[in-house]
């Protein structure tokens, strides 16, 4: 995937591996190795259509407790 120009603020991008953040089932995960395409202005990420659908495999396989997570980070939450 070849971008070249953020849809958000039209700077230049570049591809890169990236971690994507998320919340399944009320538990705080990272899956590692997500290729993008990030902004180099305002850091908004685009995936491929491929990409995205290994993100929602391994969201799957978490849910359905079939991957073990590789890492165990301590994240802090805080509030406004």
């Amino acid at each position: 995937m070849k971008v070249g120009k953020c849809p958000i603020c039209g700077g230049d991008t570049k591809e890169d591996i990236v971690e994507v953040q998320e919340i399944i089932e009320g538990e705080a995960y990272i899956i590692s190795g997500v290729n993008a395409e990030v902004c180099v202005q305002c850091g908004e990420r685009m995936y491929s259509l491929g990409e995205m659908r290994r993100i929602e495999k391994v969201r799957e396989k978490i849910k359905n407790r079939m991957i073990e997570p590789m890492e165990v980070r301590r994240i802090a939450v805080v509030s406004l």
